[in-house]
């Protein structure tokens, strides 16, 4: 189960690192529409998850 957990965490590290740039590449556009696309929300999301699963699978001890 400790695994399961280690590997989850890992591709929400994955993902986690890929929305930031998402993010950073939708904020720095030089045509600004509406941002639709709420990278920021999901990598704040993602970030909350990541350290869940981190604490859930014990490496906080």
């Amino acid at each position: 189960m400790q695994n399961i957990l280690y590997i989850l965490s890992g591709i929400s590290d994955v993902s986690l690192i890929v929305l930031i740039f998402l993010w950073g590449f939708d904020y720095a556009r030089k045509e600004k529409p509406k941002h639709n696309h709420h990278f920021g929300l999901w990598t704040l999301a993602t970030l909350a998850l990541t350290v869940v699963l981190m604490f859930a699978a014990g490496a906080g001890k």
